[in-house]
């Protein structure tokens, strides 16, 4: 008696999917930007760039997963254990953490590591908006000098 059939609609399996790209593409910008300072620091690159701003997509992008994960057994019906609950919370309040904590753990590393290789901070390529910085380094200030405009990722406001 009363079983409850649970219904789809295309409304909420296209928030599904948006909410998964999100996080896909949030997972991906890090470990773009994750990998390409990486990439620098080894090879001892003339200039490197450090994307602060990027380092946020790896707590955002978990964090939507993990939305992701529970709309799905939403959508599905399927009952959520308690283990399985607790554990999801678990990580969901490590990537709000990670949101808050990470780019600054990053920033502390990156700027150590390229300080004791003596590289200089380009002030007049790197810019900031809001939390979104872009630290551009040289090995030498001709380095600095030498960046063409069109090398650097610059935001949308010009600067």
């Amino acid at each position: 008696m009363g079983e409850h059939i649970k219904t789809v609609t295309p409304a909420k399996f296209v928030t599904v999917i948006i909410f998964a790209l999100f996080a896909i593409c949030a997972l991906l910008a890090f470990g773009y930007y994750a990998y390409d300072v990486s990439i620098s620091l080894i090879l001892k690159k003339e200039v490197i760039e450090f994307n602060k701003g990027a380092m946020y997509m790896l707590g955002v992008g978990l964090g939507a997963g993990i939305l992701v994960i529970f709309m799905t057994h939403e959508l599905t019906g399927k009952k959520i254990s308690d283990s399985y609950n607790k554990k999801a919370t678990r990580i969901a309040f490590i990537s709000i953490g990670l949101i808050f904590a990470f780019p600054q753990l990053a920033d502390y590393i990156v700027s150590s590591k390229i300080k004791s290789m003596d590289y200089v901070f380009c002030e007049e390529k790197s810019y900031q908006w809001l939390h979104a910085q872009n630290k551009v380094y040289g090995v030498n200030v001709d380095a600095c000098s030498s960046i063409n405009a069109n090398e650097i990722t610059k935001s949308s406001s010009g600067r």
